[in-house]
């Protein structure tokens, strides 16, 4: 998406601006917030963050005069070009005001294993709610940050996350909720028609390809529903494997010794409960809640065992969570 930056940071220097830009975005959003990443002595700002990837824009040789007060008052930034780097003054709603001397402002991006990230706010086929959010994060990450950092198939999946019928299955709270405009690309319903092809779904094939034809709204409704349906199983559970597959290509988080001890707690925990579950004839997936590795957050390691439950015409699920 092509943007044009604004009056306040316009005076930037051409192998500046899309930092610049991302840096605007950050305060029309309101939430500039510096910290330091890890023993880094300059000061960043969160730029995107959610379990695909970790990116913030840094303030390199920085130095901050006045203090950051955490409020939710409106923030106003004004820069000065300096001759080697610049001056950005920013306004607390008039109640405090502070300043960052630096030299460069840098985009920092890290990528990460997503599959089996999961966060369980919205009871009720919560396997659908995570694929929905899962495909978000790769929409997110290719709007913010461009294709360089998602491969083919990630490209292929992100325009999943604006197919109707899959954003039926809400992931957050209506409240949290970002609204995208739906959206129906030719290539990703001929790649559902395939998986629908390849897992002998002849009634989800049929239904996807009059779909393609004329995408309305009654069709979405009934797309929905069979998605949760017994007979459609294998079709979904290609999906989730498929997702799976493309964020694998992507390291896991590091964490400290003494994190990691407590986390292999855990997921010894939840391995076993997985297991009892699969020798009694269910089908289960893991999913995992982690902090953030670069800007620590509140965030406490979970596991989550999600054991499939066969209802009479729905496929239901339950969630035993470890932490």
């Amino acid at each position: 998406m092509y943007y044009i930056l604004e009056d306040v940071f316009n005076d930037v220097r051409e192998n500046d601006y899309d930092a610049f830009v991302k840096l605007e975005q950050i305060f029309q959003l309101n939430v500039f917030y510096p910290v330091h990443i890890g023993d880094d002595n300059d000061w960043s700002v969160a730029y995107l963050m959610n379990d695909a990837v970790e990116s913030f824009l840094t303030f390199t040789d920085s130095i901050m005069t006045g203090n950051y007060i955490d409020n939710e008052a409106e923030q106003v930034p004004d820069l000065q070009r300096l001759d080697e780097g610049y001056m950005l003054i920013v306004n607390q709603g008039g109640e405090n005001t502070f300043t960052i001397k630096f030299k460069e402002l840098k985009l920092t991006t890290h990528l990460f294993n997503y599959g089996c990230m999961g966060h369980f706010w919205i009871d009720g086929y919560e396997y659908l709610r995570q694929l929905e959010y899962q495909l978000a994060d790769i929409r997110d990450k290719y709007r913010y940050l461009g294709e360089d950092v998602c491969s083919d198939k990630e490209m292929l999946l992100m325009k999943l996350a604006d197919f109707p019928p899959i954003k039926r299955y809400r992931s957050v709270p209506e409240k949290y909720y970002v609204p995208y405009p739906d959206c129906v690309y030719e290539e990703a319903v001929d790649y559902l028609i395939k998986l629908a092809e390849k897992t002998g779904d002849c009634l989800m094939e049929r239904i996807l390809v009059s779909y393609k034809k004329k995408p309305r709204g009654i069709k979405s409704r009934i797309i929905a529903r069979m998605l949760c349906g017994k007979r459609h199983a294998e079709f979904v559970d290609a999906i989730i494997s498929e997702l799976r597959e493309a964020a694998s290509i992507y390291p896991d988080r590091i964490f400290t010794t003494e994190e990691n001890i407590q986390c292999n707690v855990i997921h010894k925990k939840a391995l076993s409960t997985l297991s009892e579950y699969v020798k009694q004839g269910y089908k289960c997936l893991l999913y995992k809640e982690e902090p953030f590795m670069y800007s620590k957050d509140s965030i406490t390691y979970k596991e989550h065992v999600l054991i499939f439950v066969n209802g009479l015409f729905h496929r239901k699920s339950k969630i035993v969570t470890f932490e």
